[in-house]
């Protein structure tokens, strides 16, 4: 491929964040499900939006419609939900699995890179990110790619813009830590999981000690060169800003349940914000998940029982995990086919999880979990308009995306027929 063709394709792949329509417009339908706590589904509701963001929500079609306003009417059988949010995936840093010249890269090989941000390598022109959105997810975190025990900072963002700064949502928005054989296996190479918990504990209690010098100033020489030493580590400063100072959540990833009940005693010892994050085996505590407020974000729901790390994954384990009061989000754990994010929810609707709760945790749990903005992953007047049309159950087969508002941009555009 020349040079020309290469910005032939470039330019084309922009075009796809570029907005469709004029960005106020009304959508008639069925059913709006705002996902919002305690409020039922509308019937035969309106959204009435203007300059992007959400003037009337009402039901009986009571939004009066202003004069010359774009209308799109799928009152016969649409269903409106929030956009998904995709937690687990990396939209914007791989392109091309199989070409590194697409991927963003490893920042460098350390078992600590909290000062790395997710932010400063996201490719808004990816066809994995268009091909998301027009499923109807509009929202997707991405984190730093590699197998770091701490890989660095994540950032959420919108899949409707140029730059990533005009599609931000929140960043940073937490640090991640691989346990578990990725980080095993990665370079620097950390070979056993008792050696990654105590570099972690280590890691947090040193960036614990820089925070309290805030308020616990160093009198003596040796320890005035002690904490100058931490502050000029970016990692440990990095650590004690973001997750003592500001309180943001460390999402552990990992599967297996003793590195989740590792995490979970790291936990009680420091008290340290907690999310855990893939959990194929997470089921198998749920009870103390629950006792110590640990959210979970399962991804992805039909993990199979193969090797060690997922032997003991059950297709019943979101079910499992809500009953016993854990906070709960879904994800595909998927970059090409985050697309798909609706469906793990459903197969966990079908494998015993109720489905209004199945729906919440795919747009407003993940956003609560991980702290993101006041009504990101819900639908009330006020907000930015996120939110997809299907013509049917959104949750299965069924239903098929019609329309999607990303960002407050209308995308007519039905994709999945």
């Amino acid at each position: 491929m020349n040079v020309k063709q290469l910005v032939g394709v470039s330019l084309s792949l922009l075009a796809l964040c570029a907005p469709a329509y004029a960005d106020s417009f009304a959508v008639d339908a069925r059913e709006i499900r705002t996902v919002v706590v305690g409020a039922k589904p509308l019937l035969d509701g309106r959204i009435v939006v203007q300059d992007g963001k959400i003037t009337c929500l009402d039901e009986q079609n009571r939004c009066a419609l202003p004069a010359n306003i774009r209308r799109y009417d799928f009152a016969k059988n649409g269903i409106v939900t929030p956009g998904f949010i995709e937690t687990l995936g990396h939209i914007g840093q791989v392109e091309v699995d199989a070409e590194d010249g697409s991927h963003d890269g490893i920042a460098a090989k350390d078992s600590n890179l909290a000062h790395v941000r997710a932010i400063d390598g996201i490719a808004m022109a990816s066809r994995a990110l268009d091909a998301a959105r027009l499923a109807g997810v509009t929202t997707v975190l991405a984190r730093p790619l590699g197998g770091a025990l701490v890989s660095g900072q994540s950032v959420a963002f919108r899949t409707s813009g140029l730059t990533v700064d005009a599609a931000l949502v929140q960043a940073p928005v937490a640090i991640h830590v691989n346990l578990g054989e990725e980080a095993r296996q990665d370079m620097p190479l950390v070979g056993a999981r008792s050696g990654q918990i105590a570099l972690l504990r280590g890691l947090l209690v040193n960036a614990k000690r820089l925070a309290d010098a805030d308020h616990k100033k160093p009198k003596e020489a040796a320890e005035k060169d002690a904490i100058q030493h931490l502050k000029d580590d970016a990692g440990i400063a990095a650590l004690a800003d973001l997750v003592w100072r500001k309180k943001l959540p460390v999402v552990v990833h990992a599967h297996r349940s003793d590195e989740i009940a590792a995490a979970l005693s790291l936990h009680k010892e420091l008290g340290f914000r907690l999310v855990i994050a893939g959990g194929a085996e997470a089921h198998l505590l749920a009870k103390e998940l629950a006792a110590q407020h640990v959210p979970v974000i399962l991804g992805p729901v039909r993990v199979a029982p193969f090797g060690w790390n997922t032997r003991k994954a059950e297709l019943t384990s979101a079910a499992t995990l809500h009953a016993a009061g854990v906070q709960l989000g879904l994800a595909t754990a998927e970059t090409h086919n985050a697309r798909n994010l609706r469906f793990e929810a459903g197969l966990a609707a079908a494998n015993g999880l109720p489905a209004d709760v199945a729906l919440a945790a795919i747009t407003r749990v993940p956003a609560a979990i991980l702290g993101l903005p006041a009504g990101t992953g819900t639908l009330a007047v006020g907000q930015l308009a996120d939110f997809v049309v299907m013509d049917g159950d959104p949750l299965s087969y069924e239903g098929h995306t019609r329309f999607v508002a990303a960002a407050g941009v209308a995308i007519d555009a039905p994709q999945q027929r």
